[in-house]
């Protein structure tokens, strides 16, 4: 029995995984966004009005923000660790890029600077002192 290799397989394959990759990329940041979103609507929520928080400030100093919180394992757990993340997918598609394995340019292009966005407004002083709220 002889077998013959098909190339609409080994095609289909590859390009669903490039697509997965820009799934992953625009969906992280998509994530990320949404749950910087919710950590401030909660900070909102227990000051009375729309803030930027940051550790020990006068608002939420006594209170425990993640108490009765829907939403407080999911976000306490992408804000802090968002350059961390942002920083590995780059790599990630850095080295696919080196190795030639990046076929669809355009839209992991996008996935890239959704992904650099993210990892800097992660990086600013309104996005660290947000990120130190939450672990406080």
């Amino acid at each position: 029995m002889t077998m013959v290799a098909g190339r609409g397989s080994a095609a289909a394959g590859s390009r669903t995984g490039g697509w997965v990759l820009v799934a992953a990329l625009y969906g992280y940041a998509a994530w990320y966004a949404l749950c910087l979103c919710l950590a401030l609507a909660r900070a909102a929520d227990l000051a009375g009005h729309w803030y930027l928080p940051s550790a020990n400030d006068v608002y939420t100093a006594n209170a425990d923000v993640n108490a009765g919180w829907t939403w407080s394992t999911p976000v306490l757990f992408t804000v802090p660790t968002a350059p961390l993340v942002a920083g590995l997918g780059l790599f990630v598609v850095g080295m696919l890029a080196v190795l030639g394995r990046t076929r669809h340019r355009r839209p992991l292009l996008g996935g890239v600077a959704a992904l650099v966005l993210v990892m800097v407004v992660s990086l600013t002083t309104a996005g660290q002192s947000l990120a130190g709220w939450l672990i406080d």
